[in-house]
């Protein structure tokens, strides 16, 4: 892992392990364009989801893939790349399951970043293939 990525990935489990939601280790691999903060805001707003959905919101693993300009992104979401943003696909161990999650994120015009989640699968079984 390179160098820049391994911190932001320290700032972001740091980040996490500061929610109630991640009291344990966090394993987070992959790429993200984001911000360590904006990460973190994004991982509590899809253990939030699970909440709601599942009854559990605690999220093991994140793996974080940014998506080329040219990816079609699934609907509904904003339109980022218009906006001057990227999307994301962050493929989560989240309560004993697999979910992917497409994440579309610009810049906010109050500065800093906004973002859409929009969940790509319904949870999964760790052995699912």
């Amino acid at each position: 892992m390179k160098r820049k990525h391994f911190i932001a990935a320290a700032l972001v489990t740091a980040a996490i392990a500061a929610q109630p939601a991640a009291a344990y280790p966090l394993k987070v691999t992959g790429r993200s364009m984001a911000s360590p903060q904006l990460q973190a805001d994004v991982l509590t707003a899809i253990a939030e989801y699970s909440k709601r959905t599942g009854g559990c919101r605690m999220i093991f693993s994140a793996d974080r893939a940014v998506m080329p300009r040219t990816y079609v992104p699934r609907q509904p979401t904003r339109p980022a790349t218009s906006m001057g943003g990227h999307f994301e696909v962050w493929s989560l161990n989240v309560c004993a399951a697999k979910q992917r999650f497409q994440i579309a994120m610009w810049p906010s015009p109050r500065g800093g970043a906004d973002f859409a989640i929009t969940p790509l699968t319904g949870r999964m079984s760790l052995t699912a293939r």
